[in-house]
């Protein structure tokens, strides 16, 4: 006994010692950040813009609690790197663009954005180059916008078309005795089938493929006008197996202009800018382009840009907390220089109570007299259609997912595990028929499943209601067209589902003719946290997590499943996420 409490008080000790000193560790990293993050980037003559990307998100923000706990994952915001090309297009120091493609991260609708940039830029008439030692298919994507695209000469392209895998949880779960009760509404509403079924559905089959091949040839259309190559050549070299051909082919085929070894690179980067070999390249990162100083906007009047990205209320660390959105949103409706709204959207859903507080804030807005327009980055499905349903117009990319218009509901059984298994039981007492409704080591009986899905059917009712409201089209149409079905940009436009193929910058143009707008300024919300904020919300709120992340490593994501499970609103509007690759 003596020995436990002498270790317990060691370990107690340690953490506590290990606070402390990632407190004055983070204070003299803190030095640093904040001078570099207060700073403005002064571009040298002969600046070349380096994109090496990592994990896209729509903002940029530097995630200060990782760096110091050793976490080497680079994240961009969309926002930076598009002010970075347009900032580099004008400037008379930055001579060009030079993608060095390896480990980029980032949702389709976000890779066709950047991509559009790219061939916008060109137009300046500077160059754009870029390299990789291997390809991914992503990086080949959008590397193809460039005046020439380099390989390492033994490296390869991975080029294979688009595929979607669904992991299924349900013969684990049989295996150890949880059952995993399901209420939903909605045919295609798939989010739900990992956790009962142990392979695709024939309608979760036919949505999944319906959209992915329009955003397939989509990406082949440009690919075509990019490489010069027909669409039929492409999917020729898609079926291939592209990756194991051999780098000097890939130059025969037409997918590769050079081969070269990375010093080489380096030298013909040295004389396109007309630089000596002894002398550096001077590269600048899209976060230092964005940072250069530009002409103050005098404008009086605003729009406002309220990003929405992640989960809704999921409890994730960047998802959406909707309490602090509306919270944000109440602001914007009584804030008189603000007078029109944005809502950028990349979100697959979640609690449908939190989705309903956001559209009754976007409904005061509108009621204010401020147009509001939604602008959907990759996914804007479920509760993120729900959210977007109320605006007067909403933009999509051709390649975003969004619909899923529908509702579910799950509550875990574990009396086959605790009971069956482990042999523990239960007893009590209780003053009322459905006392302990929502015990977890019990089974609905079919009264409470029947009253269950009905409180279900009345969530769909009212996302259905609210869709319809906000489209202008009736109940009958929305539901033809709901169901949980997942559609792409394009096809959501066929339906009515949104009103127009565009980025944010086009619904920024549209909401400010809207409301009247020939000068104004932009404001963004939520507001980003600087880094002394980021740094004492994460030491004050997610200690305990950060050291258990520590200690359990890659078996802390599922202490995280549990603990979302714990807090989850019943009522689900979620689209199941079939990563794309």
């Amino acid at each position: 006994m003596k020995k436990f409490f002498t270790t317990t008080f060691a370990c107690v000790l340690g953490v506590m010692i290990a606070i402390v000193l990632l407190s004055i560790l983070s204070v003299v990293a803190l030095t640093g950040m904040v001078a570099t993050t207060e700073t403005e980037y002064v571009a040298q003559p002969h600046t070349i813009l380096k994109l090496d990307l990592g994990t896209v998100t729509e903002r940029s923000q530097e995630d200060v609690m990782g760096l110091l706990m050793g976490n080497q994952e680079k994240s961009d915001g969309l926002d930076n790197i598009l002010k970075a090309i347009a900032t580099a297009k004008t400037s008379r120091h930055i001579d060009g663009i030079y993608i060095d493609a390896h480990g980029m991260n980032m949702g389709i609708a976000t890779l066709d954005r950047i991509h559009r940039a790219l061939i916008d830029f060109k137009e300046s008439g500077k160059f754009v180059y870029a390299y990789a030692d291997t390809y991914s298919q992503r990086e080949y994507l959008l590397s193809a916008a460039a005046d020439s695209v380099m390989l390492n000469p033994v490296g390869a392209v991975d080029f294979r078309g688009l595929a979607g895998q669904v992991m299924f949880w349900k013969g684990l779960y049989d295996k150890l005795g949880i059952e995993m009760q399901i209420l939903k509404v909605g045919t295609y509403k798939s989010a739900v089938e990992p956790y009962v079924n142990t392979r695709m559905s024939d309608a979760n089959r036919e949505q999944t493929i319906a959209y992915m091949t329009p955003i397939w040839n989509h990406l082949l259309e440009q690919l075509s006008k990019d490489r010069n190559l027909s669409v039929e050549q492409l999917n020729n070299l898609a079926d291939t197996l592209l990756i194991t051909v051999e780098a000097k082919e890939l130059v025969n085929r037409g997918l590769i202009d050079s081969l070269l070894y990375r010093p080489q690179m380096e030298q013909f980067l040295k004389d396109k800018v007309g630089i000596d070999s002894d002398d550096d390249l001077i590269f600048a990162s899209a976060n230092e382009v964005a940072s250069m100083k530009q002409p103050k906007n005098k404008a009086k009047d605003e729009i406002a840009i309220v990003y929405a990205e992640g989960g809704i209320d999921l409890g994730e660390t960047n998802g959406v907390n909707t309490a602090e959105l509306v919270e944000d949103l109440t602001k914007i409706q009584k804030d008189k220089k603000i007078k029109a709204v944005v809502l950028r959207v990349n979100s697959p859903g979640g609690s449908a109570y939190g989705s309903e507080q956001v559209w009754a804030a976007i409904e005061a807005i509108k009621a204010a007299g401020k147009p509001v327009v939604v602008s959907m980055g990759d996914v804007a499905a479920s509760g993120g259609y729900y959210i977007s349903c109320n605006a007067d117009r909403i933009f999509a990319n051709p390649t975003t997912l969004t619909g899923s218009i529908g509702i579910y509901g799950m509550i875990p059984n574990f009396e086959g595990l605790v009971t069956d298994k482990l042999g523990i039981t239960f007893d009590g007492v209780q003053t009322n028929r459905y006392g302990n409704f929502g015990s977890f080591n019990r089974a609905m009986t079919p009264d409470e499943h029947r009253q269950m899905q009905q409180y279900i059917e009345r969530g769909y009712e009212l996302f259905t209601t609210r869709c319809a409201e906000g489209r202008g089209m009736s109940l009958d149409a929305i539901k033809k067209i709901a169901e949980g079905r997942v559609w792409d940009g394009q096809t959501a436009l066929k339906i009515g589902l949104v009103d127009e193929l565009g980025d944010l910058d086009d619904a920024i143009a549209w909401v400010a003719q809207k409301a009247g707008l020939e000068q104004y300024k932009t404001s963004s919300y939520p507001q980003q946290k600087t880094a002394v904020e980021q740094l004492f919300e994460e030491l004050n709120k997610n200690v305990q997590a950060r050291i258990a992340a520590v200690y359990l490593g890659e078996s802390y994501k599922y202490l995280q499943t549990l603990e979302q499970c714990k807090n989850l609103d019943p009522l689900q509007c979620r689209m199941e996420e079939i990563e794309l690759y």
